[in-house]
């Protein structure tokens, strides 16, 4: 029996950019376009309807791609997004990903990056195009370090597993990495998103980049 297909929900005001989109998406057998929205309220609601695993947004669009991300997560919070920009604006991806965003690609990223990148958001694994991981780490090193009590509770294990979350490895490869097994890994993952109070793996990186975590392991 074939897997479903990932259900995808395209959210960009810009009808060329929709159609080159839904072009793009049904050559891939495994994405499957299930709505699109021109703004940020309408995106929302068409997430509450279809559930989709992963919304496509535009972060600069009427309502705000901010807006968007912020309010699809409340309404469809198994919904991971992914920005879509033409501005490597570090500020505003910040922003983003604190409103539950998962991952940002800039528009000049080729078909089957997209493609990659949309299968590893329903698998909840995070991607950052360059350019904007290092605009935004150079952000993050500039602005204020979250409270030391934070790390403190972690463990010497959970700080090592949230050190290769932050790379962007994914369970497998930490496992592999630590030498422990990936359900032991999901354990120490879900430890340590509980204690930043903090909701996907994406936010906790930011976490680990603004506190200097990431740093003080290289």
């Amino acid at each position: 029996m074939n897997a479903q297909p990932i259900r995808v929900v395209i959210a960009d005001d810009h009808i060329l950019v929709r159609q080159g989109i839904r072009a793009f998406l049904e050559t891939y057998p495994d994405l499957a376009l299930v709505g699109e929205a021109d703004d940020a309220a309408t995106a929302a609601t068409l997430c509450a309807e279809q559930r989709p695993d992963v919304a496509l947004v535009d972060l600069v669009m009427p309502g705000g791609g901010i807006e968007a991300t912020r309010t699809i997560r409340a309404a469809s919070p198994q919904t991971q997004i992914v920005l879509l920009t033409s501005f490597d604006d570090a500020q505003q991806i910040v922003a983003a990903v604190q409103a539950g965003a998962l991952s940002c690609l800039l528009k000049d990223v080729d078909a089957e990056a997209l493609a990659d990148t949309l299968r590893k958001a329903a698998r909840g694994e995070a991607v950052l195009h360059p350019r904007v991981a290092a605009k935004l780490m150079d952000a993050l090193r500039r602005g204020s370090e979250p409270g030391s009590e934070v790390l403190e509770s972690l463990s010497q294990r959970e700080r090592e597993v949230l050190t290769l979350m932050a790379e962007g490895l994914s369970n497998q490869h930490i496992a592999d990495r630590l030498g422990i097994g990936e359900k032991t890994v999901k354990t120490h993952v879900s430890n340590v998103l509980g204690k930043l109070d903090v909701s996907d793996r994406t936010q906790a990186a930011v976490y680990a980049w603004k506190s200097g975590l990431k740093q003080r392991a290289s």
